[in-house]
């Protein structure tokens, strides 16, 4: 590696990464997955005998020695992950329409994502490979369960997917000892345990197609230098081919290799688990990389210019919307001391330096974060459309982790999996999305007789059939009281349907990410629902609509103490709702105006909030997974709230049918009366140790007054704001667990949306735990819930 540092110049390599955006963004195709599961298709045709998990590893195998691949211009590691994903399949792109989308349940669906090329790619050669996997058992499976929930998932009382991606895979060890000490080690491991030896076998072969990846980039590096002319792009060549001779078959040497070797891993990771495994998180990159950073002692522009590098890596095709890789910085031990390295600021930097949408970038914060960690951030993060950190507090997740048995050794190794689900690195799996619960929309089939507002139909049973009676509904402790009795029957059904899922998905299973992920060390697969392949294990449910539905008891209750004097009688609010207050607007506008609101450090209304939240967490944590592992109680909602608003009837706190739910743990934007810092003490109430899956917060920053201040004071401006977001200074100590900020007034980032040619740069959004780029979101998701949610009275600082 005598040539490393010749190889490599910090201006050149950052000149390199707009001509690899650009490729990217002219790529209007995204085919690799579909050649992908042709050849998969091909291969169990020639063979389909042997374990489930031998079956993987050699369908794996044959996508890494066929697949097409390429090092394009600008490039200075191998490797890609774009084949992994489709076009268009995600929430938040383009063409997302509220009213036209159901969800990820349909395994089908994402074929509708590849169409014909005019050549080889024909409709049927499409149709071939689609028929051929809606007729494999996961398949089949999946429609199954889907057909038994029908309106409960179309309506969406709840929802339930099968979950790839959504883990932190540990590459340290292959990092640092390289995959054949790896291989070496499961040849002991099979010689030790004769039970687990198909299995041992079968990671060994998925482990050694990263090898056979990197060496066909290896090849295809070295014949690419021969045929190049100019002498600085075949010394990078050579570096590249040299690098993929070496890794991750042996150890890294320097901060070089040691981001090749990951980009393969990775890269193989994903291929595995296609299409669309979306939520891989990286974990603590600072910390991953920082011993070879102090090994290869690169000066910090070429530290920072590699890094870069590396977030080009994660930008897939045109896409610039959610894949939900979550990159994390800084943060504290099991006792409370600062874990910042050198790296923390290389990965703050290349984000600054980077402003693309993909991957996201969360930062750890704690009492003893450094006043220069602000500062590092402070450099972009008030400058118009930049990428924006969300931030963890460390004190309040840790909590949380004790509430799912973390041990506290591995609490400071924990990190987003996606948007803000606080796992493990290498050591859980849990289904983070397991789940997702519709509490306003209960409440209708509560209030409604199990039936929905919005189709009319029965999708709920009768009150008499769970043992209620018309007196139940005389009183506000009698309605409240059938809300929980909906919301257990409902619950039960969403297990039932959640745990099917997963044991679908146990059907393939996944050797190689599992290698990282505790297999090697146990025998087992990741997603086995017999014996548990890891250390921790769980599945996850994210609900939705805690400040409507406490907005909704509040509003009834005051209805029934109250409404007599203002002229309005409880009997009415059933009708009222069920013509979406039609006629009943002064009974709409008492509910809106009159009645508490939670948000506002109202003690009553706050403890609402905090009875609900208490007692969903409780009931949802108590649920088991196929092994008797706990559900874990998730409050956020990633645009979501939208979704599942539309198919939600008018609710007792005066919203109307179809409208957005309250977002997370925040109340909804209009019942905000007493400004933001009285918002977050109403949140600071709640109990997040019993968030065992996450929780999210939506704040906004308006940037404009702060142009003029110098960086120090910017730097000051942020930690007052993260310290009083997250209680730091408080008496009663930290609180909230998880904020995110846009940093916008709603009149800038709505000319964005009205005026897209007028900002040739990437205007990057907050969208829960991922960003997007404004100019080319899904005006739905923009304009329905991203703005509204920069209310300058109850979000903004």
């Amino acid at each position: 590696m005598s040539d490393y540092f010749n190889a490599l110049d910090a201006e050149k390599l950052n000149s390199y990464i707009p001509v690899i955006m650009k490729q990217n963004w002219d790529n209007k195709r995204l085919d690799g997955w579909f050649l992908a599961k042709e050849i998969m298709m091909e291969s169990l045709q020639k063979d389909n005998s042997g374990s489930p998990a031998m079956i993987q590893a050699r369908l794996l195998e044959a996508v890494v020695e066929k697949l097409p691949l390429s090092i394009r211009d600008g490039e200075i590691f191998a490797g890609a992950e774009a084949d992994a994903f489709a076009r268009s399949y995600a929430l938040i792109n383009p063409d997302f329409k509220v009213e036209s989308f159901e969800g990820y349940c349909d395994e089908d669906a994402v074929y509708n994502d590849i169409k014909p090329d005019g050549g080889a790619i024909t409709e049927e050669r499409i149709s071939k490979v689609r028929n051929f996997w809606m007729q494999h058992e996961f398949a089949k499976t999946l429609k199954e369960i889907y057909k038994k929930t029908g309106d409960e998932t179309r309506e969406v009382i709840y929802f339930v997917e099968r979950v790839t991606g959504h883990t932190i895979p540990d590459f340290r060890d292959g990092i640092a000892l390289g995959i054949d000490a790896l291989i070496t080690e499961l040849d002991a491991k099979k010689a030790a345990d004769a039970a687990h030896t198909d299995y041992y076998s079968a990671m060994q072969i998925t482990l050694r197609a990263s090898v056979k990846l990197a060496e066909r980039y290896c090849a295809m590096a070295h014949d690419m230098a021969a045929a190049e002319s100019d002498p600085a792009r075949v010394a990078e060549l050579n570096l590249i081919a040299e690098t993929c001779s070496r890794v991750p078959r042996l150890p890294a040497r320097n901060l070089y290799e040691a981001i090749q070797s990951f980009i393969i891993l990775w890269q193989t990771m994903n291929l595995e688990q296609l299409p669309n495994p979306f939520a891989f998180s990286i974990g603590n990159l600072d910390r991953i990389l920082q011993p070879y950073l102090e090994k290869g002692g690169e000066p910090r522009d070429i530290a920072v210019a590699l890094t870069r590098h590396l977030l080009a890596f994660f930008c897939v095709g045109d896409r610039n919307w959610a894949i939900s890789q979550n990159i994390m910085a800084g943060g504290m031990d099991e006792n409370g001391n600062d874990l910042t390295c050198e790296m923390t600021y290389v990965v703050i930097e290349a984000f600054e330096k980077s402003n693309y949408s993909q991957p996201n970038l969360s930062v750890k914060a704690h009492p003893g974060t450094p006043d220069s960690v602000y500062k590092a951030i402070s450099q972009s993060m008030f400058s118009f459309g930049h990428s924006t950190p969300s931030f963890f507090s460390d004190p309040s997740v840790f909590k949380a982790l004790a509430t799912k048995n973390i041990a506290i050794e591995d609490m400071p190794l924990y990190a987003a999996a996606g948007c803000q689900e606080p796992l493990i690195i290498g050591k859980e799996s849990a289904n983070t999305t397991n789940s997702w619960l519709n509490l306003a929309k209960i409440l209708e089939l509560a209030l409604n007789d199990g039936k929905s507002l919005i189709s009319g139909k029965q999708i709920g049973p009768k009150r008499e059939e769970l043992g209620l009676n018309g007196a139940s509904f005389s009183s506000p402790e009698g309605i409240k009281a059938a809300f929980y009795k909906y919301l257990e029957y409902f619950i039960a059904k969403m297990v039932w349907a959640a745990n099917g899922c997963t044991e679908a998905l146990a059907l393939i299973p996944a050797p190689f990410h599992s290698a990282f992920m505790g297999g090697r060390e146990s025998g087992a697969d990741m997603r086995d629902v017999r014996e548990q392949g890891m250390k921790y294990n769980g599945s996850g449910c994210l609900i939705h609509g805690l400040g409507t539905v406490a907005d909704s008891f509040l509003a009834i209750d005051f209805l029934f103490k109250e409404g007599a004097a203002f002229g309005f009688e409880p009997a009415k609010l059933a009708d009222a709702l069920r013509v979406n207050y039609e006629g009943y607007d002064e009974l709409r506008d008492f509910l809106r105006s009159k009645t508490p609101k939670y948000g506002n450090n109202d003690p009553a209304a706050d403890a609402e909030a905090l009875e609900l939240q208490e007692r969903v967490s409780r009931l949802v944590n108590a649920q088991k997974n196929p092994l008797g592992n706990p559900f874990c109680a998730d409050w956020s909602t990633p645009s979501t709230n939208m979704l599942y608003g539309y198919w939600t009837g008018a609710t007792p706190n005066g919203r109307l049918a179809r409208e957005i739910l309250s977002y997370g743990l925040d109340p909804e934007v209009a019942s905000g009366r007493n400004g933001l810092l009285a918002r977050i003490a109403s949140q600071a109430k709640l109990n997040y140790a019993l968030m065992s899956g996450g929780s999210a917060v939506a704040l906004s920053i308006n940037p404009d007054p702060l142009q003029s201040k110098s960086l120090d004071e910017k730097a000051k401006y942020l930690k007052d704001v993260i310290s009083a977001v997250f209680g730091y200074n408080s008496p009663d100590g930290p609180t909230l667990m998880y904020a995110y900020f846009n940093v916008f007034s709603p009149e800038k980032l709505l000319d964005v949306l009205k005026n897209p040619e007028n900002y040739p740069e990437p205007v990057l959004v907050r969208i829960h735990g991922q960003y997007g780029d404004a100019r080319h979101l899904s005006a739905d998701i923009i304009s329905g819930d991203v703005i509204p949610r920069l209310d300058p009275m109850s979000t903004s600082f």
